[in-house]
């Protein structure tokens, strides 16, 4: 049984994304194409394998987020201050780059 495959445009409808960042995708490694002449084709099951590999991702995010602003909430809990951790990090880096001792 032949595999379905679609053009580059095709799957930039699909996917709603512009044919360029399809294109990346390929030349990434991130999604398998063949090339007929000097069209590049992707199987729709590598699509839809994306597809769902960005649904996990995501899922994996948010559950890590959920997870992050509870931890968080315990910690002002316990020591009764209010911080937002994304600045603190900022503030990190930001010794980093100019040098300072982080100790």
């Amino acid at each position: 049984m032949e595999e379905e495959m679609v053009t580059v445009r095709e799957a930039a409808a699909e996917y709603r994304r512009n044919p360029e960042t399809i294109r990346r995708w390929v030349w990434a490694g991130k999604l398998p194409a063949k090339k007929l002449g000097n069209q590049l084709f992707i199987s729709k099951k590598d699509l839809l394998n994306l597809r769902e590999g960005e649904k996990i991702k995501l899922e994996r995010s948010a559950s890590f987020l959920e997870h992050a602003r509870a931890l968080q909430e315990k910690i002002r809990v316990r020591t009764k201050t209010d911080f937002d951790v994304s600045l603190l990090i900022e503030k990190s880096r930001m010794r980093g780059l100019a040098g300072e001792d982080l100790h």
